[in-house]
């Protein structure tokens, strides 16, 4: 799944989640775990990273970083807290919707999402 809000037609640059086994080591073939999430750079830098930053400190884009159900649970809380104080418009609050659903549904059959490998 690809997910889209403010990036440019023309983006190369992403950011993607790979949901997987609590036994996959690191390194593992994330790419065979299970379908993937793709977010364009400038979606993820000014919609997802102070998020992925706030659960994750030292998070790096371009290395792989495991997060745990219960990470991913803080973040969708902080998400959908600000979605309840902020005003965003359509797009940025479709694209919010999207990736929590995704994030969601990838939980209850995954243990851990690793998110990285900016290309």
């Amino acid at each position: 799944m690809v997910l889209k809000c403010f990036s440019l037609p023309d983006e190369t640059t992403t950011l993607t989640f790979y949901p997987c086994n609590a036994d996959t080591g690191p390194e593992g073939w994330y790419d065979t775990c299970a379908d993937t999430l793709t977010v364009f750079r400038t979606d993820y830098v000014k919609l997802l990273l102070p998020y992925l930053e706030h659960v994750r400190p030292g998070f790096d884009a371009c290395q792989d970083n495991r997060m745990d159900r219960d990470q991913w649970n803080s973040l969708i809380q902080e998400m959908e807290r600000d979605m309840g104080n902020i005003r965003f418009d359509d797009t940025a609050f479709d694209f919010y919707i999207g990736f929590a659903g995704w994030i969601t549904k990838a939980l209850s059959e995954y243990e851990v999402i690793v998110v990285g490998r900016c290309r």
